[in-house]
């Protein structure tokens, strides 16, 4: 027997040996489902398995390995130790349009962000100042006519007479 394939979810192991039982291939499963219930559920990629627990794909005859491969590169599911030939291995290069669209996007972004800071601090200060105005006393008509403005005194303020005495005679 040749290990052929290995994923940490049961469903994938379980399609790739379908699809070599489908090819001719007779393939054996080690560590796959103990039932046949849907496990999706109790799958996570955030809590790897070990290798060693991982489900697995096995070749039953050594001899059906290497068209158990070619099965597998043909359908993307394995990728090639070979130089340039493998579609898995190799990184495609950002174009300089999917970079464009990035910087646009992250200007749009900042545009926006700036707008709202702005009607924020716009709606702050008209609300303190329209609070402001809100508690500041009124004056009244009768309060405007005693003081007029060129008498230099505040709205708050009022003018009060000290009555003087007469100087005291001296003493003798």
């Amino acid at each position: 027997m040749r290990q052929i394939f290995t994923s940490q979810r049961v469903e994938t192991v379980e399609g790739v040996a379908e699809l070599l039982e489908k090819n001719g291939i007779d393939t054996y499963i080690s560590n796959g489902r103990s039932y046949q219930g849907k496990r999706g559920s109790q799958f996570s990629y955030s809590e790897p398995v070990a290798k060693v627990k991982q489900p697995t794909v096995w070749v039953r005859h050594a001899d059906d390995q290497p068209r158990a491969r070619e099965i597998l590169r043909e359908q993307g599911l394995l990728g090639s130790t070979r130089p340039g030939q493998s579609r898995l291995l190799e990184f495609d290069e950002p174009d300089d349009a999917s970079g464009n669209k990035r910087r646009w996007a992250t200007r749009i972004r900042l545009v926006l962000l700036a707008l709202i800071v702005a009607a924020a601090a716009f709606t702050f200060l008209r609300h303190r100042s329209l609070r402001d105005a809100a508690q500041a006393p009124a004056a009244t008509p009768a309060q405007q006519q005693a003081a007029p403005p060129e008498s230099g005194l505040r709205d708050d303020e009022e003018r009060i007479r000290i009555p003087t005495l007469p100087p005291a005679a001296p003493q003798r």
